[in-house]
């Protein structure tokens, strides 16, 4: 499945491409209240190194909103472009752009009165450096208060757009010296992304605060950027599983928000499923399609009772665990060694289903008290889920993914492609003093795979667990830390060698 869109992070240093002050416009008198546009949505996005065609057509996508609703509605938007190379495969309909426009930025905002390569491909719209450091946090800070002083609005919501991987430790290194990142990915400079830390940042330091942030990447559903953006915004939009690069319908949410009859909520669970069903068209997907896409939108608000509730069932899991019977160990154990996990390349598990197995093997621990207060919990911060019609004829939903490991280590696997086959032939473990060790995946007569001997080599990732996942808002909430550190069952490593993602086994 082509894995698109995500947030990644980098460094603040200096003058680079967003890092200018108002793109050579002069300040305007903001208008007076009942003037303001209803909403103004801010897209910020690159190329990936592979997703100019898809971007621009998503971005393009905007203009198929009828001109009514651009009457109360703004967009603007901020792009840059992948390398020069990438860009020379553009699809014909986008061979505009072939030329001279590698590494450059353009920005502008939506006419409904002009089409998009009208617009898009005017050289009066291409701003700040070639290549510029779009990661850099005053990037994002300087558009979004560019965005606000010349489009004000009465709310606002926040589009990223790139290459997503979801939260791993590795890629939230401290900042100085900066050497990576995690949230959009700029592979035409040297990998830079936005952390969960500076994509904060970033976003904080603005001038307006957003009602709404869509992170438009793969894997962004975790618990770990939930926590870290809850005080930026009152609705996160998000997928859990990796994103289709092709296919969006962002002309819906200019037209449900210019709506006064349609509720923020309504509008954002309206795009939602749209999303999902064009999806499913552009795929062919059915309900014998082993495809996972999904959606959810998230109500912010309660996310902080939500923290209240998983620290108490981490307490009581962490007590149980060093101090309950052997019986009660083994039972955590088995739940561990087969939670559901949500990518395969990723120690991403789904954080609902992992609990709700806990809860109920120890009644004596939990009881049905806790498990209903944690299902209200839950529900509570959810305002609509959509789901490929594939894990909805199957009646599977996922709440969210976590990061689960043992030891306080983690794993990711690389697959190789053998023919039709994809199979698992490297393990990197991410040890939680900082090291890093790596093994060859061996196949078993059952054809299940497992761990062969270590590497002998001597890596460090560049940082440890206690400098990077402890600092998350989600681990000083909740204190999931404890357990990855206290846990010493492998959680389930690998998914059917027929699907990259798994279902549930049948009861």
């Amino acid at each position: 499945m082509t894995l698109a869109a995500v947030l990644c992070c980098a460094m603040t240093t200096t003058v680079f491409t967003a890092c200018t002050n108002d793109n050579g416009d002069n300040p305007v008198t903001p208008p007076e209240p009942e003037q303001l546009a209803e909403y103004t949505i801010l897209y910020y996005a690159h190329g990936g190194g592979n997703l100019d065609d898809f971007i621009l057509s998503m971005i393009a996508d905007f203009y198929k909103a009828s001109p009514d609703a651009y009457k109360k509605v703004n967009v603007v938007v901020q792009y840059k472009f992948s390398s020069a190379k990438n860009i020379k495969g553009l699809r014909d309909s986008l061979d505009v752009f072939s030329e001279n426009y590698g590494n450059k930025t353009i920005r502008w905002a939506i006419d409904p009165a002009k089409t998009f390569l009208e617009q898009a491909s005017s050289q009066n719209n291409i701003y700040g450096a070639d290549n510029a450091d779009i990661t850099c946090p005053d990037s994002l800070t300087n558009f979004i208060n560019w965005a606000a002083q010349k489009y004000p609005a009465k709310k606002y919501m926040l589009i990223m757009n790139d290459h997503g991987r979801g939260y791993v430790p590795h890629d939230e290194l401290p900042e100085i010296p900066a050497t990576t990142r995690g949230m959009i990915y700029d592979k035409g400079n040297k990998d830079k992304h936005f952390t969960a830390k500076s994509f904060h940042r970033a976003v904080a330091n603005a001038n307006v605060r957003f009602e709404t942030i869509y992170l438009l990447a793969c894997l962004m559903n975790n618990l770990e950027y939930q926590f870290e953006i809850q005080d930026l915004c009152d609705y996160v939009i998000a997928s859990t599983y990796t994103m289709p690069a092709d296919g969006n319908v962002l002309n819906v949410l200019p037209e449900q928000l210019s709506q006064s009859s349609v509720t923020i909520e309504q509008a954002l669970a309206t795009y939602s499923k749209a999303l999902i069903e064009k999806w499913d068209e552009i795929g062919h997907i059915t309900e014998t399609t082993p495809i996972y896409t999904d959606l959810t939108v998230t109500r912010t608000t309660n996310i902080r009772r939500l923290g209240e509730m998983m620290r108490q069932f981490t307490d009581r899991l962490c007590n149980t665990y060093s101090n309950g019977t052997e019986r009660q160990k083994e039972i955590i154990d088995s739940c561990t060694a087969h939670t559901v996990k949500v990518q395969s390349e990723y120690p991403y598990y789904d954080v609902a289903k992992y609990m709700s197995s806990i809860i109920k093997a120890l009644p004596e621990v939990y009881g049905d008290e806790f498990f209903n207060q944690m299902k209200e919990t839950f529900n509570s911060c959810i305002v609509a889920q959509n789901y490929s019609k594939y894990l909805t004829i199957h009646d599977y939903m996922v709440d969210y993914s976590v990061m689960l490991g043992s030891g306080g280590s983690y794993s990711l696997i690389k697959y190789e492609q053998i023919k039709a086959d994809f199979r698992p032939f490297l393990e990197t473990e991410y040890c939680t003093d900082g090291s890093m060790i790596q093994y060859f995946m061996e196949p078993s007569e059952d054809g299940t795979y497992y761990r062969g001997e270590p590497l002998e080599e001597d890596i460090l990732w560049g940082s440890t667990l206690a400098d990077t996942y402890e600092q998350l808002v989600f681990d000083r909430a909740v204190g999931w830390s404890r357990w990855l550190r206290l846990n010493h069952q492998l959680p389930n490593n690998l998914c059917p060698s027929d699907m990259h993602y798994e279902l549930p086994m049948p009861e």
